[in-house]
């Protein structure tokens, strides 16, 4: 098995090598991410290392090389269920919004990298099971290697640092609404950095899935985890929304700022205080920090009709691609990902019928 350090090269060379860094050379990745401009805040070191953490792998951090010069780097992590080994850029169902290769077009193609990719974590690192995620890749590259792709489209907001009043002017007309409503009212929007914050958030998170019909399909420990590191690394926004008249926080966020884009994690409201519709007001002062900060682009993580409120459009750019040494294993994969969403829905109706009785 290969390790840190080592370089495996196609036998039909594509001239591009790929090799793993050491720990020493770790240090210097986010420096290397940022060269990058399509990278974003789950490329860099404080991402990868919340996923770790969260017992998600072993983080590996690649670079690509061509004619003696850096053309891409990629993050993932490495983890093993029984004999067989997993990579994932990022993990199936950990709450990222992307990941996979950051590279420079003019210097290298998908199929490329791709092509150094998998016998490095098939042939090196015996990986049987590997997926990716990215709005970059080249769909017909990724075919020919065997990859199937799945769309995995979200909604994103264009920001306007140089007039934000014009980002409030694309809100639909019920959102603007209930901005300037929550505001009449007296709710406050506090910026949080204490790690009280995680326990009362995780807890609104699972009141909103218990609503939707599901049980929450990550534990406590990834909200902390991904609130330290990104704290410590400067890219956090968490915030609360507090009644005006007593410290009852009835709304509660995470974001993360990352170059010129803005990225909602999650955010979550108590039931019984639906009246407020704080969420409104919350996002559009995380929108106003960004904007301050020179964000340009707000991702908000996936689909869903609320968030149109906030005059964001769909990008569809976004696949996850899968590929198998086994055929049976993409089968066992695809299974067991129903299974999940199945058992997510039935815990989620026994809790809800629990709170009933």
């Amino acid at each position: 098995m290969a390790g840190a350090g080592s370089v495996i090269i196609l036998e039909r060379s594509t001239g591009v090598r790929i090799r793993e860094l050491s720990q020493g050379e770790v240090c210097d990745w986010d420096q290397l991410v940022r060269q990058f401009s399509n990278h974003r805040v789950v490329h860099t070191q404080a991402w990868v290392r919340s996923l770790a953490a969260s017992g998600f792998g072993r983080p590996l951090f690649m670079i690509f090389e061509k004619d003696n010069q850096i053309v891409g780097c990629m993050p993932g992590l490495l983890s093993e269920i029984g004999p067989i080994r997993l990579f994932g850029s990022p993990p199936p169902a950990s709450q990222t919004a992307s990941m996979g290769p950051l590279f420079h077009p003019g210097l290298v193609t998908t199929s490329e990298l791709m092509g150094a990719l998998v016998p490095f974590l098939e042939g090196g690192l015996g990986v049987d099971h590997m997926e990716i995620m990215s709005p970059d890749l080249d769909s017909a590259s990724m075919a020919g290697l065997g990859f199937r792709g799945e769309p995995w489209p979200t909604y994103r907001v264009r920001l306007h640092p140089e007039d934000p009043a014009r980002s409030l002017r694309a809100f639909k007309e019920s959102a603007r609404r209930n901005v300037n409503r929550a505001i009449k009212l007296g709710l406050q929007v506090r910026f949080e950095s204490d790690e009280s914050f995680v326990d009362e958030h995780y807890e609104q998170i699972k009141e909103v899935y218990v609503r939707g019909g599901h049980a929450v399909n990550f534990k406590r420990q990834r909200v902390l985890e991904c609130f330290r590191q990104l704290r410590e690394s400067g890219n956090l926004l968490a915030v609360s929304v507090i009644l005006p008249d007593k410290p009852t926080v009835i709304a509660t966020g995470m974001f993360s700022i990352e170059g010129t884009e803005l990225l909602l994690w999650t955010w979550a409201h108590r039931s019984e205080h639906r009246w407020y519709r704080p969420t409104e007001l919350m996002t559009w002062r995380v929108m106003q920090r960004a904007m301050e900060a020179g964000c340009q682009t707000f991702d908000l993580m996936g689909l869903g009709d609320f968030k149109t409120k906030f005059g964001a459009e769909l990008d569809s750019r976004k696949y996850r691609w899968v590929r198998s040494r086994y055929r049976w294993l993409t089968g066992m994969r695809d299974l067991a990902a129903k299974g999940l969403l199945w058992q997510q829905s039935l815990r989620g109706r026994v809790v809800r019928w629990r709170e009933k009785e």
